[in-house]
């Protein structure tokens, strides 16, 4: 790559050849255009490939909460997804190339420390699945007005529904309402919490598996 000052004829941008002129912060530069690799990839990249393509597809409906479980990484929205995507690629994949699977048990929306209830289950009724969990704060991390990030996932449909209205740690519970087509269907729920500005959030919890009713 080449910086350039500008000539007569001001900035050059866009490709000429095998030339691309662009800038960035207020500085011009070239550089050549990338070469295509023709040397065929490991069986360990197909591998990690997959891996990255399962996740990345699980996740990316999920992007505004993970902004919010991710948010000790204080960089852009892009770089909590990347963190979300390698964490769960770490300790959420199971299987072996090209059967890869999510160990949902394992799947992480959320890092941090604010403090998870000790106790919480869940119940499925006709039409709604209600999350309850212990609502008493603990003095060394959590209050009664953390927010409750709930997510409920349809693994037939591949689908994310949450609560109309975000509960709060006092209220103990949380009514999810699943549309007519999920009955008979399975699932999966996962919950967090997050201080009222976002700054502290917990570890992600999960709930359990689901059959819709």
């Amino acid at each position: 790559m080449a910086k350039f000052i500008n000539g007569a004829n001001g900035t050059f941008s866009g490709k000429v050849g095998s030339v691309i002129g662009a800038s960035w912060r207020g500085i011009h530069y070239l550089r050549g255009l990338a070469k295509k690799s023709t040397v065929p990839p490991t069986e360990a990249q197909v591998a990690q490939r997959l891996r990255f393509a399962l996740v990345t597809k699980f996740l990316s409906p999920l992007q505004g909460i993970i902004s919010v479980g991710f948010r000790h990484i204080r960089r852009l929205t892009a770089a909590q997804f990347s963190m979300a995507v390698k964490r769960n690629i770490e300790q959420a994949v199971i299987g072996a190339a090209p059967d890869f699977e999510l160990d949902y048990p394992a799947v992480t929306l959320s890092d941090g420390g604010l403090f998870i209830p000790l106790t919480s289950s869940l119940e499925v009724a006709e039409g709604s699945v209600t999350l309850t969990w212990d609502p008493a704060p603990n003095q060394f991390g959590g209050a009664s007005n953390d927010v409750a990030y709930v997510v409920v996932h349809n693994v037939e449909r591949q689908l994310f529904i949450t609560t109309d209205t975000p509960a709060t740690r006092e209220d103990g519970e949380a009514v999810v309402d699943v549309p007519a087509p999920f009955v008979g269907q399975t699932g999966h729920a996962w919950m967090f919490f997050a201080s009222q500005d976002g700054k502290k959030v917990s570890k992600t919890v999960y709930l359990g598996e689901i059959t819709f009713q």
